[in-house]
C-alpha cells in the first residue's frame, strides 16, 4: 500500500471512529438528566463513593502515630504529625497537570476505580509495608503514605472532570457544595473513627476497615454509568501543548496583581493550616493529657469550625462583600489561633485547658472557611473564564506548595524536642495571620476612591443595609458616576439616608439634614464624613442653600427627601420646592427614588434598629429642561416640584409587585 493510500484511510477511519463517537454522544444527551440532584442515580453514587473515600484518606491517621508508640514523652510527635501530612500531599504538588492530562485522556471512571482498588491494597498492606520501611529512617514509617496520596491526586481530578457530565448545568453549583460538605463530615466522622480504633485496637484494624472503604468506593464507581467520553478530536492536535497551557495560567497569574494578591493570601492560609494541625496531638498529649481518641477529636473540632463557617457565609449571603470577608477571616483565624496558644500557657486545669483549645480551634476553622470562599468568588470574579481553570490550577500548586514548605519545615530537619515549642508555633502563625489580615485591610482601604476612613463607614453601611434592613434593589441605579447631581425620594423612616447610600456605593451622598442631628457625638462624625449639610427646620435657612447650591457647582452628589419629613402610611403631604429650586439654580441632574417595604416607626432609634425589607428603586433623570428659561420662576419651580414627586411615586411597586416601568421588584 503506497504512503497516500496508507494516509486515506487512516482519514477514513479517524472520520468513521469521530463520527460514531459523536453519535453516541448526542444519544446520550437526549437522556436529560433528573431535576432532582438526590433522584440521579449516577451523581448519588459519586457523592457517596467520594465521601467514602474521603473518609478512607484519613481514616488510619492515628493508627500511624500508634505504631510509633506516640503518646511516649521520648516521641517527638509534632516533626511526625508534619512528615504525614508532608508525604501524603507531595503527589498533589508534582503530579496536578499529569493527572489532570490523564483525566481528559483516559477514562474517568475506570481511573477512579485503579485509584481506589490501590489504595485497597496499599492499606490492606500497610502494617507490611510500615515494618519493611521502619529502618529507612525518621521518614520511613510514614512512606506507604506517599503511594496513598499518589493514587488520591489521580483520583481528584477525574472526579472533578466525570461531575458536570452527569448532571445539568445549572445544578453545578449545588453539586459541589453537597460534594464538599459530605467531604467535611466524612473527614470528622473518619477522625474520630480512628481515634476509637486507635484507642482500643491494634492499629492493623484500622488498616483493615481503611482498605474496605476504599473497595466499597470502587464498587459504588463500578455501577455507575457514565456518558461516553471523547477522545480528543483530530482538528485539536494544533492546540498548545499541556505545558504551554500551564505556563499560559502562570503568565496570567504573574501579570495580574490583583490575583496574584489573592493567590498569596489563599497560600498563606494553606501554610498556617497545617502547622496549626501538625501541633495539635502534641498539646492534645503533653498538655490535655489526653489519648489518641483526644487527638482526633481536635481534628474533629476543626471540622466542624469548618461548617459553622460554611453556614454563617450561606447565611451573609451577598450582604457582606468578598473582600471585607477575607479581611475579618484573617483576623478571626489568628485570634482562633490565639485562643488555642492560651491554652498550652494558661495554668488551669487540663480538662478546662482542653474546652479552651477546642473554642480556639473551632474559630479557627470557622475563619478558614471565610478565607476560602471569598477567594475562589473573587478569584471567580477577576479572571477571564478562559483562563480560569488554569489559574486555579497554579493556586492549587501555589497552595500545595505552602503546605509542603510549612510540614517540611517541622518534618524535614533532624529537629529534637519540637513538641516544648508547639505554643509559641501557635503564637507565630497567629501573629503573622493577624498581620496578614492588616495588609488586606491598609490594601483595600488604600485603593478606596473615597478615601481610608469614608471607605470603611461605607463598608460598614453597605453590610448593615443587605444584612439587617435586607435591602434590594429594583433595577439598577441610575445615579451618574460624576457631576452634580440630585438625589431624592420619598421618606419612610430615619434609616432612608443610609439604604440610598448602601444602593450608590459607587459614589458618596451628601445629605441635607436636620441641624439638631449634627450635635449627635457619633452620628456628627459621619456626618462630617460625607459633607452632609445642616439645616433649621423653619424652612428660611439661607446658609444652608448656600451651602448646597455651592456643594453641586463643586460637581458633587447631594440627597434631599422632597416631602421634607417622613411621612407615616397613608398619609400624604405636598412635596417642597427646595429639590427644583436647586436644580433650576444650578443645572444638576436629578434622580428620582423611591423606597418601600420599611415597617414605619415614629421613633428615630426605633427606625434604625427595626428590621426591614427594604427596597429602592431609581428612575431615570427627569427631564427639566421646559421650566428652566420660564417666565414666572415661582410658578416654573412648583410645576417642576409636582414633575419630580411624580416622577417618585411612580416608581412604587404596585399589587403584582411591578412598578410603574413594568420592573418586577425582586431582584
Amino acid at each position: 500500500m503506497t504512503p497516500a493510500r496508507f494516509r486515506n484511510g487512516s482519514l477514513r477511519r479517524s472520520r468513521a471512529k469521530d463520527s460514531l463517537l459523536s453519535m453516541i454522544s448526542a444519544s446520550h444527551e437526549t437522556r436529560t438528566p433528573p431535576e432532582s440532584l438526590l433522584g440521579n442515580r449516577n451523581f448519588v453514587l459519586l457523592w457517596c463513593a467520594y465521601a467514602v473515600s474521603a473518609m478512607g484518606d484519613h481514616l488510619s491517621e492515628m493508627a500511624i502515630l500508634k505504631t510509633q508508640d506516640a503518646l511516649s514523652a521520648d516521641v517527638d510527635i509534632t516533626p511526625l504529625s508534619a512528615r504525614m501530612t508532608f508525604t501524603f500531599f507531595v503527589p498533589f504538588f508534582l503530579l496536578a497537570p499529569l493527572a489532570g492530562v490523564l483525566a481528559d485522556r483516559l477514562p474517568r471512571r475506570a481511573l477512579m476505580v485503579a485509584a481506589d482498588v490501590a489504595r485497597c491494597v496499599i492499606m490492606f498492606c500497610f502494617v507490611v509495608l510500615i515494618g519493611w520501611m521502619q529502618d529507612w529512617g525518621t521518614w520511613g514509617p510514614v512512606l506507604p503514605l506517599l503511594f496513598v496520596g499518589l493514587f488520591a491526586a489521580v483520583f481528584s481530578p477525574a472526579r472533578s472532570a466525570l461531575l458536570p457530565t452527569l448532571i445539568r448545568p445549572g445544578q453545578l453549583v449545588r453539586a459541589n457544595g453537597m460534594i464538599s460538605g459530605l467531604g467535611i463530615i466524612a473527614t470528622m466522622a473518619a477522625a474520630k473513627i480512628g481515634g476509637y480504633l486507635a484507642d482500643h485496637y491494634a492499629p492493623v484494624i484500622a488498616f483493615r476497615i481503611d482498605a474496605g472503604t476504599f473497595l466499597l468506593s470502587a464498587v459504588l464507581l463500578m455501577v455507575l454509568i457514565p456518558p461516553p467520553q471523547l477522545a480528543p478530536a483530530s482538528s485539536r492536535r494544533t492546540t498548545p501543548s499541556t505545558l504551554g497551557e500551564l505556563r499560559a495560567g502562570f503568565r496570567y497569574a504573574r501579570s495580574h496583581k490583583h490575583v496574584l494578591e489573592l493567590i498569596a493570601v489563599a497560600s498563606l492560609v494553606w501554610f498556617c493550616g497545617p502547622l496549626v494541625n501538625s501541633v495539635i496531638p502534641a498539646i492534645v498529649r503533653d498538655v490535655y493529657h489526653g489519648s489518641y481518641g483526644a487527638m482526633s477529636n481536635y481534628r474533629a473540632f476543626l471540622g466542624l469550625g469548618f461548617i459553622l463557617g460554611a453556614i454563617i457565609i450561606a447565611v451573609l449571603g451577598d450582604a457582606l462583600r468578598s473582600e471585607i470577608a477575607m479581611t475579618w477571616g484573617l483576623f478571626g483565624i489568628a485570634g482562633g489561633i490565639a485562643v488555642f496558644a492560651s491554652s498550652v500557657f494558661l495554668g488551669f486545669e487540663p480538662t478546662t485547658l482542653a474546652w479552651i483549645g477546642a473554642v480556639g480551634v473551632v474559630l479557627a476553622g470557622m475563619f478558614a472557611v471565610a478565607v476560602m470562599a471569598s477567594f475562589n468568588s473573587l478569584l471567580q470574579r477577576t479572571v477571564a473564564d478562559r483562563f480560569r481553570g488554569r489559574v486555579f490550577g497554579v493556586k492549587d500548586v501555589c497552595c500545595t506548595g505552602a503546605l509542603l514548605l510549612a510540614t517540611g519545615a517541622l518534618g524535614v530537619p533532624a529537629w529534637s524536642q519540637v513538641d516544648r515549642w508547639a505554643g509559641y508555633i501557635l503564637l507565630v502563625v497567629a501573629g503573622v495571620t493577624f498581620g496578614a489580615g492588616l495588609v488586606t485591610l491598609f490594601v483595600r482601604l488604600h485603593r478606596g476612591a473615597h478615601g481610608t476612613g469614608l471607605t470603611a463607614a461605607e463598608n460598614l453601611n453597605e453590610f448593615l443595609a443587605k444584612f439587617w434592613w435586607r435591602l434590594k434593589l429594583v433595577g439598577r441605579p441610575t445615579v451618574p458616576r460624576k457631576g452634580a447631581v440630585i438625589l431624592t425620594a420619598n421618606h419612610t423612616c430615619s434609616a432612608d439616608p443610609l439604604f440610598l447610600s448602601a444602593a450608590v456605593s459607587y459614589r458618596p451622598i451628601s445629605f441635607m439634614v436636620a441641624v439638631e442631628f449634627t450635635n449627635w457625638p457619633i452620628v456628627r462624625f459621619f456626618l462630617r464624613m460625607v459633607e452632609c449639610i445642616p439645616v433649621k427646620r423653619d424652612g428660611r435657612d439661607t446658609a444652608a442653600t448656600k451651602h448646597a447650591i455651592r456643594h453641586l457647582r463643586s460637581g458633587k452628589a447631594l440627597g434631599i427627601f422632597i416631602e421634607g419629613r417622613i411621612v407615616p402610611p397613608g398619609e400624604t403631604v405636598e412635596p417642597k420646592d427646595g429639590v427644583a429650586m436647586l436644580a433650576l439654580k444650578t443645572g444638576a441632574e436629578v434622580i428620582p427614588a423611591h423606597i418601600s417595604g420599611v415597617v414605619y416607626h415614629d421613633s428615630i432609634v426605633r427606625g434604625l434598629l427595626a428590621r426591614h425589607r427594604a427596597r429602592v428603586h431609581f428612575g431615570r433623570p427627569v427631564d427639566l429642561s421646559e421650566f428652566r428659561k420660564a417666565d414666572h420662576a415661582r410658578d416654573a419651580v412648583r410645576e417642576a416640584t409636582r414633575k419630580i414627586h411624580a416622577a417618585i411615586l411612580a416608581l412604587a411597586p404596585s399589587h403584582n409587585g411591578e412598578n410603574a416601568d413594568g420592573v418586577a421588584e425582586a431582584v
